[in-house]
């Protein structure tokens, strides 16, 4: 696949990464759980699922010797690179975390860093391991 594939491959999937995103966003939004206390949680939910999402399909692809290099490739721009780069935000996750500590929230700030650190690595490392065991 050349370069112009490549990138069309993880602008396609990124844009329906983002979409996603948003949609997941304006669902939680309907429902309180985008506001004070709660402004954090999409953010968190996005970037954990993307942790398993991409943890799961890495499991997939590095214990798959018998699958082809085009496969793999495929996979890894349009789903993890292109899917899980526009679904998850490091940088809505930095200023979720702004603005507790801004209003003086420090425990749900504290709480919200350490959850998101934590709980993205153990669905990483949960979702590398179902991988490979399919």
């Amino acid at each position: 696949m050349n370069t112009f594939y490549k990138i069309l491959v993880v602008w396609v999937f990124g844009g329906l990464g983002a979409v996603t995103r948003y949609g997941v966003l304006l669902f939680m939004d309907a429902r309180g759980l985008a506001t004070g206390n709660w402004l954090g949680l999409p953010t968190l939910v996005f970037n954990v699922t993307a942790c398993f999402i991409i943890g799961f399909l890495a499991g997939l692809i590095y214990t798959h010797a018998e699958w082809s290099d085009t496969l793999k490739g495929a996979l890894s721009l349009s789903a993890m690179t292109g899917f899980c780069g526009g679904f998850s935000s490091f940088s809505s996750y930095t200023l979720d975390s702004l603005h507790y500590f801004e209003d003086g929230k420090l425990n749900v700030w504290v709480v919200f860093g350490v959850l998101t650190v934590f709980l993205s690595l153990f669905v990483c490392a949960l979702g590398y391991w179902i991988g490979k065991k399919l």
